[in-house]
């Protein structure tokens, strides 16, 4: 895929496979919330569980009830971590879709930089809405404030590291050509 975002002969087939992406990942996130809540809560045990083995100092030496009283105590906020990541992926993905794909026509401020996060935020919503139906889970406006956080962290950083790869090219185009003499 990164081979064709750089792809400038042929931006349509960039666009199709960045909102191909855009939606399997929004996809992604919809699997994950309907998950009922024993699924869920196993599947993030499992995982973190996994992550503290491989972070925690003395992982093998702890008991099983040593083990298994750190997990209970990471495992809400291990939780939130995942909500947030799953959204600022998908920041990253919405920023990079409405970035301008032809330098001539810059798209208005509003929809290069509102457009995305509304897109998140009712995409988050809609997720909230979602799990509200599914056994054992709940609709919380916390949880759609952390996944608007993470889709704005996820756009912040795409923005600066697009806008850090412009302004090196451009300054590399900028710099006198090296010839040999």
């Amino acid at each position: 895929m990164g081979q064709a975002l750089k792809n400038r002969k042929h931006p349509k087939r960039s666009v199709i496979l960045l909102i191909a992406a855009t939606v399997l990942w929004m996809l992604l996130i919809f699997g994950f919330s309907s998950q009922n809540a024993l699924r869920s809560g196993a599947v993030s045990s499992r995982t973190l569980r996994r992550v503290l083995a491989v972070i925690t100092p003395g992982w093998s030496s702890m008991t099983k009830g040593q083990r298994s009283r750190r997990v209970m105590a990471c495992h809400r906020l291990f939780r939130k971590l995942g909500h947030f990541t799953e959204y600022a992926v998908l920041g990253i993905f919405l920023t990079l879709l409405f970035r301008p794909w032809d330098k001539k026509r810059q798209p208005r401020p509003v929809l290069r930089y509102g457009l995305p996060l509304l897109v998140a935020l009712l995409y988050a919503a809609s997720d909230e809405l979602h799990q509200r139906f599914v056994p054992g889970r709940s609709c919380e406006l916390r949880d759609v404030l952390i996944d608007l956080s993470g889709a704005l962290f996820g756009f912040l950083l795409c923005g600066g590291i697009l806008l850090f790869t412009r302004r090196r090219r451009e300054r590399r185009a900028r710099l006198p050509q090296d010839t040999d003499q």
